[in-house]
């Protein structure tokens, strides 16, 4: 029963929240969630609703990135208002169970809308203006993660990702995540860090008249290489949806402001690489199926980038 989806220790600190009881009317969680649970509730004075998203778990990790979710959610709002982010109400990170809630807003998730070259258009440029706007918001005093700001610190990462993929990544894939760890020096050269989304992807916009109304799950923002949202949102797009990404595509790059020439295409090819490998070493040893699934993004990557130009998913959009 919906009633009984939200523990105890959370449903009382929602209540506190709102001010008076609500009751839940639909669940929001999406399917391949892992971590976390999300709900609509509404109240008797309020109709418009809220929605509750809690860990599953009480690990660190969760706690973290509910803190994130907490404190992102308000500072970003803050410092760029015409940014759509949700108004956050208020939470607990540090409780039994970690809970965010904020208010809900209607509209389409952008993953619902690829089902035609229309709505992948739309989806492309929506999000393409999104990843835009996000990097012209400054970044003073939000303490986010600079693992991706700069060259050094990306390739130890990467190097530690590597070591923790293990048997994951045999050495014929290693040596060229090794070869584009090399590079990265070349990468940066010039390139000013800027705050990325993190998760920049269809299922995380709501799309209302054509524009995002709301941006969702900023727990993995960090200060990052300026291509870093256009190379997650792109590969996503592509791997999940390749019939859809031709359409996404040639209005995803205007929008975004990115010119689709080869030397950026191939930034935006090498930083996937490594986002699939971050992802594949913060997989859990007890999911060896995921880990195994994201090992295999890598190599898929990486054999785009060995493709004649003319072949190469990002050239042919």
């Amino acid at each position: 029963m919906l009633s009984s989806i939200l523990p105890a220790e959370a449903a009382a600190g929602v209540t506190a929240i709102l001010g008076e009881r609500f009751r839940i009317v639909d669940d929001l969680t999406h399917r391949w969630a892992v971590s976390t649970r999300s709900v609509l509730v509404e109240t008797a004075t309020s109709k418009a609703g809220f929605v509750v998203q809690w860990s599953v778990s009480a690990r660190a990790t969760d706690r973290r990135a509910m803190d994130r979710r907490l404190r992102l959610g308000r500072q970003v709002a803050r410092l760029a208002p015409r940014l759509p982010i949700p108004e956050v109400l208020g939470g607990d990170s540090h409780g039994p169970t970690p809970y965010v809630v904020s208010r809900f807003v209607s509209g389409i998730s952008g993953r619902e809308m690829l089902g035609d070259d229309a709505g992948a258009a739309l989806v492309g440029a929506a999000i393409g203006r999104a990843a835009r706007d996000i990097a012209g918001v400054p970044t003073a005093g939000l303490r986010l993660s600079r693992t991706w700001s700069d060259p050094d610190r990306l390739g130890a990462a990467a190097g530690r990702w590597l070591k923790v993929a293990g048997s994951f990544v045999d050495p014929t894939v290693a040596r060229p995540v090794h070869g584009l760890i090399e590079r990265l020096p070349e990468v940066f050269a010039g390139v000013p860090s800027v705050l990325a989304h993190g998760d920049l992807t269809p299922v995380n916009v709501l799309i209302r008249d054509g524009a995002v109304v709301a941006l969702l799950d900023l727990e993995r923002a960090r200060l990052a290489h300026m291509l870093f949202d256009a190379a997650w949102s792109s590969w996503i797009i592509r791997h999940h949806h390749p019939t859809r990404w031709p359409e996404a595509s040639r209005a995803f790059f205007p929008a975004a402001g990115i010119e689709q020439n080869a030397g950026t295409l191939a930034q935006l090819n090498l930083l996937a690489v490594l986002q699939c490998l971050e992802v594949l070493a913060a997989t859990p040893p007890g999911r060896p199926g995921a880990r195994l699934e994201w090992a295999n993004r890598v190599v898929a990557v990486l054999d785009w980038m060995d493709r004649p130009e003319d072949e190469d998913p990002l050239r042919q959009a």
